[in-house]
């Protein structure tokens, strides 16, 4: 009876471990078929947190902690993930949705969808296919990817990977070693490669994780720790490529990148693996609105942090973003080849048309820098200590002319 007893509760313990150790929104998703070690059905993952979970069950301790660990306490990789708690979606009903656009231009290049792979070390570690998996996957999506400089695989055998006419990033970081460096930018150019970003966030070392270093150790990879506007536009000599700066954690670099002339500037905290504490992506884009609006109308701005659901996409869409990175979720997808990554990619284009027709704005450029979409007031109440200045009008849009028996001029505003 005992050991009938310990069994039930430890399949129990089983099936809600992955959600209780990892704080992912439990959506039923069931382990207790699953074994320890081995992949699961692919059937069994309907959402991106059941990647991770996925990835989590097959993977070894030390490649998964690879992946998953984040700065000191994790304090910033938990509210990247948490954050979206503290908004709510506004969805508005009476119009026409029968039409889906979600093309996405970034850096003047068209894609199929506003969120891209963005650069994560090692997917190697996931499957044989390494990331070979995501470009493959990318370009059938027509969706951006943006390997790391940090890939198992070599910038050359990455950009042949690609379909013809697919469209890749590069992501580079600034090394103390410049014939490393002008090495690593020379072979992204003779491999295809449209852009860089360059990660700005590393300066001389990494940030302390110690979920991996109880698997491996850590310290200075080599970053330059020296790295001035001075350093910065020496490095923009040494491409032809057009350069975002990536790693961005503050309203006033954005700004700044603004006046260098950058074509664009991707806000990033680096998944919490640099410094533990820094703001969300939600939290730098409302000090911009606070502090420098006009950026917005002057550089195309990214942004990443633990984007999970489409409601996340669109809510950085609405705060001002062209484009969306998915950091850890195309790693954790990995762990099933191109296929994982595909459904992921499916996934969340699905989330994303289901979610915009039920908002009431069926083509994505309605989102971008459109407020009225999402009420952040909590949130401000919370990281400025009062609601902000911002316009959240009730509605998007006008009442067309004549409308419930209203005047010419009858807007939204008020009716509501």
């Amino acid at each position: 009876m005992r050991s009938t007893t310990t069994l039930l509760a430890f399949a129990l313990a089983y099936t809600t471990y992955a959600d209780t150790i990892e704080g992912l929104p439990d959506t039923g998703l069931d382990l207790s078929s699953w074994t320890k070690g081995t992949l699961p059905p692919i059937a069994d993952v309907v959402d991106s947190n059941d990647m991770q979970i996925a990835a989590w069950n097959t993977l070894s301790p030390a490649d998964y902690a690879y992946y998953r660990t984040a700065a000191l306490d994790e304090i910033t990789y938990q509210a990247n993930l948490f954050i979206w708690e503290k908004i709510r979606i506004n969805g508005f009903s009476f119009t026409d949705v029968s039409d889906s656009n979600l093309k996405t231009s970034i850096l003047g290049y068209q894609f199929n969808a506003p969120f891209f792979i963005a650069p994560a070390a090692q997917a190697g570690r996931a499957s044989p296919g390494a990331e070979s998996n995501l470009v493959k996957a990318a370009g059938a999506a027509g969706i951006l990817y943006v390997p790391s400089i940090s890939s198992t695989q070599s910038i050359k055998t990455i950009g042949s990977a690609a379909s013809s006419g697919q469209v890749m990033f590069h992501q580079e970081y600034i090394w103390s070693n410049t014939t490393r460096l002008q090495s690593e930018l020379d072979q992204m150019e003779a491999a295809g490669f449209k852009a860089i970003f360059l990660t700005v966030d590393n300066t001389g070392v990494n940030g302390i994780r110690d979920r991996q270093l109880r698997f491996s150790s850590g310290g200075d990879t080599g970053h330059s720790a020296t790295f001035t506007i001075d350093a910065l536009n020496q490095l923009r000599n040494m491409t032809s490529l057009p350069i975002v700066p990536k790693g961005v954690k503050t309203a006033h670099d954005v700004k700044l990148c603004a006046e260098l002339g950058f074509p664009a500037v991707y806000i990033s905290n680096h998944g919490g693996r640099v410094v533990d504490g820094a703001p969300t992506a939600v939290e730098i884009l409302l000090d911009v609105h606070k502090l420098y609006p006009e950026v917005f109308d002057q550089i195309e701005i990214y942004a990443d942090g633990g984007v999970r659901r489409a409601t996340h996409i669109l809510t950085l869409l609405a705060l001002g973003v062209r484009a969306v990175g998915l950091g850890r979720s195309p790693m954790f997808a990995n762990v099933y080849g191109e296929a994982g990554v595909t459904k992921l990619i499916n996934i969340l284009t699905l989330e994303l048309t289901t979610t915009m027709a039920l908002l009431g704005e069926g083509n994505v450029d309605g989102y971008r820098g459109n407020t009225t979409f999402i009420n952040t007031k909590q949130l401000e109440l919370n990281y400025f200590g009062s609601p902000q200045d911002i316009d959240f009008s009730s509605t998007p849009t006008s009442i067309p002319p004549g409308s419930f028996g209203g005047s010419s001029n009858t807007t939204s505003k008020g009716l509501f």
